[in-house]
C-alpha cells in the first residue's frame, strides 16, 4: 500500500519555500521603491512650496501697486517721513495688511514640509493673538525694518540686483528646542527673516536662528525680482556668523560693504539681503 504522507509533506513545504521567496522579493522591491517615493515626495512638496511663495510675491506686487511702490511696512514712520506709508506696530505680521483684499487664503502661508504649518489652519481668519508667529515664510527683515522702514518703498529705493535679493524664504525654526509661543512651537520673529538673529559675539549664549533645512538641506527663496531659487542652508547653520565675506562683498552686499552687520551669507546660491542705498533721498 503507498503512502503520500511524504510527498504532502515535501509539497508544504515547497508552498512555504516559494512564499517566502515571494515575500522576500516583495521586501526587495519596496526598500527599492523608498528612495524614490521619498524623492518624489519631497519634490511635490517643494513645488507645492514654490508656489506658495510665488503667489505671496503676487499679492506682495499688487499690494505694492496700490500703495504708492510700498510693501507692508512693520516700522512704525512718521507722516513727515513718509506720507504714503502703510506703518503698523512690530508686533503685527506684514500678512495681516494683505488679508483678505489680497490675500484670501493665509493657508497659502503654510509650507508642507514645516512641521508646524498647520497652526495656520487654526489662525485662518488671522484674529489668533499669535498669528505672527506662524507662518511657514518670512519677509526679509532688512528690507521691511532698516533705514526706518524706507526700504519697504521698493519702486523708490530699489537694489541693484532685484533677481539676486532676498525678499520671501522659508522660515524656521522647526525644532521644539527653541522658545515656543505660548507653548504652541517655536516663535517666528513676527514672520521676519532677519539678517543676524540678534547676535552678538560677546554673548555666550547663541541666538536662536530662523535658519531651517526642510527643502533637503536648504530653503527655497522668491527674490524681489520675482523669480523662485534654492539656497543651500545645512551647511550654513553650523559655521559662525560674521559681518565679512569676501564673495558676499564682491556681489555688492550692503551689510559687507558698508554696515559691518553680522549676517547669514547666501553669496554662494548669488543671493543677497540687499545691494543698494539705505537712506532716503
Amino acid at each position: 500500500m503507498r503512502s503520500f504522507g511524504g510527498a504532502g509533506r515535501r509539497r508544504q513545504a515547497s508552498t512555504l519555500l516559494e512564499l517566502l521567496i515571494v515575500i522576500a522579493m516583495i521586501g526587495a522591491l519596496v526598500t527599492m521603491l523608498i528612495p524614490s517615493l521619498k524623492r518624489s515626495m519631497d519634490l511635490a512638496a517643494a513645488t507645492v512650496c514654490q508656489y506658495n511663495l510665488r503667489e505671496v510675491g503676487f499679492v506682495l506686487r499688487m499690494y505694492s501697486q496700490d500703495n504708492q511702490g510700498w510693501l507692508p511696512s512693520v516700522n512704525d514712520v512718521t507722516e513727515s517721513q513718509a506720507v504714503t506709508a502703510d506703518a503698523s506696530p512690530m508686533n503685527q505680521a506684514w500678512f495681516t495688511k494683505l488679508f483678505p483684499t489680497y490675500l484670501q487664503d493665509p493657508v497659502s502661508l503654510s509650507c508642507p514640509r514645516d512641521p508646524y504649518g498647520y497652526r495656520m489652519e487654526y489662525a485662518s481668519d488671522l484674529s489668533h493673538p499669535n498669528a505672527a508667529e506662524y507662518s511657514s515664510y518670512g519677509v526679509n527683515d532688512f528690507i521691511m525694518s532698516a533705514g526706518d522702514g524706507y526700504l519697504a518703498n521698493i519702486e523708490r529705493l530699489r537694489p541693484t540686483r532685484p533677481l539676486d535679493t532676498i525678499l520671501v524664504a522659508d522660515l524656521g525654526p522647526d525644532r521644539l528646542l527653541f522658545d515656543g509661543v505660548s507653548g504652541e512651537g517655536p516663535g517666528r520673529n513676527s514672520s521676519l527673516m532677519s539678517w543676524g538673529d540678534g547676535f552678538d559675539p560677546y554673548k555666550r549664549t547663541p541666538p536662536n536662528p530662523w535658519l531651517t533645512a526642510r527643502h533637503n538641506g536648504g530653503i527655497n527663496v522668491l527674490t524681489l525680482g520675482g523669480g523662485i531659487r534654492k539656497a543651500r542652508t545645512a551647511d550654513m547653520m553650523d559655521k559662525p556668523m560674521q559681518r565679512y565675506y569676501a564673495d558676499c562683498a564682491a556681489g555688492g552686499c550692503t551689510l559687507c560693504n558698508e554696515l559691518g552687520l553680522y549676517h547669514y551669507s547666501f553669496a554662494q546660491s548669488n543671493l543677497y539681503w540687499w545691494t543698494g542705498p539705505t537712506l532716503s533721498k
